[in-house]
Formats: C-alpha cells, sequence, structure tokens
C-alpha cells in the first residue's frame, strides 16, 4: 500500500556552476521554498544532494557538511563552505 505523503508543484531557480579551487566542482543550486527557504545543492561529479541553509555552514557545523557531500577532508569542506556563503 502507497500513501502520498505530499505532491507539490513549484517554481524554483537553479544555478550550475563549476570553479576550481584547490578542487573541482560542478554544483547544481536550487532554490525551493519546500525547505524552509533552503537550498537544494547537488554535487554533479558524486551525485550527492543535500538541503543546505546559511546556518549550516557555521564553523561548528563543518562536520555535517563534509558528511553530507561525503568530503575527504576539512579542505574541501572549508572550500565548499566558502563557496556556499556567498552562493546561496
Amino acid at each position: 500500500m502507497l500513501i502520498n505523503m505530499y505532491d507539490e508543484h513549484e517554481t524554483t531557480q537553479t544555478r550550475y556552476v563549476g570553479f576550481v579551487g584547490d578542487h573541482r566542482w560542478d554544483l547544481a543550486i536550487t532554490k525551493t521554498n519546500h525547505f524552509y527557504g533552503k537550498s537544494l545543492v547537488a554535487n554533479i561529479q558524486s551525485g550527492r544532494v543535500g538541503i543546505v541553509g546559511n546556518d549550516d555552514l557555521e564553523d561548528d557545523k563543518l562536520h555535517l557538511l563534509a558528511n553530507m557531500f561525503a568530503l575527504e577532508d576539512e579542505d574541501q569542506t572549508v572550500e565548499l563552505r566558502n563557496f556556499l556563503l556567498t552562493n546561496l
């Protein structure tokens, strides 16, 4: 038995961005109201997707960002966080 929990349509804005710092990034950032104003961020290379808001980018939550995107080291996490801080 399937129970439909939600089925909504929303016009969103998606930005595709690729950049290189110490690492290469290919991201899709979708602005949506569905997740309480947070953005849906997809790492196109890894297929990992996370729901990210500015409050998720604070220093004491870097481990959550690393887990969300399966990042291997702190440098990658900081690089992604710094980009998202100015681009969400």
